[in-house]
């Protein structure tokens, strides 16, 4: 992964704005080079070698960013998902330019016939297949954006949506009322400048979890 792509993207509102600011500067400072190195395994890390490779770091700043979700730990494999996301859109970038490479090289030998030939019928027949190769890549284009939102369905929710799920996992939590329901409404629908509301900003979201954070 890292020689392929020796970076991977980082958006500042989505750090400012996330979980991991509620925690103390060794914790932050963990996850991002946690966040490195989990990259440059190809996003494949356990625990155990992660604990290894910081060896000199608090196991209590281990324990904060699992308790907190910001990672999550499965029979000791680590998942990051905002790296994961990003590793994805790579492999599928690729495999677009791969057959956008393919079909390239196929319309210049079809051109090159085409000069030889002088044939007209044929010349046609190059057009109507570049146009239909296009096509295909735009309808898996398409497909590709669709898949995106079927992952992350809450990036979808309107004001209404949103204050429904907010409903429905409050219902049964301690300490839990409708004026903090309201602040928590109110802060998580604050528009950016391009009219997206936070919590749609966000790489995961789990509602209960921020509400039980928010009591805290």
């Amino acid at each position: 992964m890292a020689k392929e792509l020796p970076y991977f993207k980082f958006f500042v509102s989505e750090w400012s704005d996330g979980d991991i600011t509620l925690e103390d500067f060794n914790t932050q400072g963990l996850f991002i080079n946690l966040c490195s190195y989990y990259w440059s395994n190809e996003c494949e890390l356990t625990l155990t070698k992660a604990k290894k490779k910081f060896k000199f770091c608090d196991q209590s700043c281990f324990d904060s960013i699992i308790e907190a979700g910001i990672i999550k730990v499965d029979d000791d494999v680590i998942t990051i998902n905002f790296l994961d996301e990003q590793q994805g859109e790579r492999i599928e970038q690729s495999k677009i330019r791969s057959k956008g490479d393919r079909a390239s090289a196929e319309a210049r030998e079809r051109k090159k016939e085409q000069e030889s030939n002088r044939d007209s019928t044929h010349v046609q027949h190059v057009l109507k297949s570049c146009s239909t190769e296009t096509q295909l890549l735009r309808e898996e284009k398409k497909r590709e954006e669709k898949k995106k939102e079927e992952v992350n369905p809450f990036k979808k929710w309107d004001k209404n949506q949103f204050k429904e799920e907010i409903n429905k996992n409050a219902q049964g939590m301690e300490g839990m009322t409708v004026k903090i329901m309201k602040t928590f409404f109110e802060y998580w629908t604050e528009l950016d400048s391009k009219g997206k509301m936070k919590f749609q900003l966000q790489t995961t979201w789990n509602t209960k979890g921020r509400l039980a954070r928010f009591l805290k």
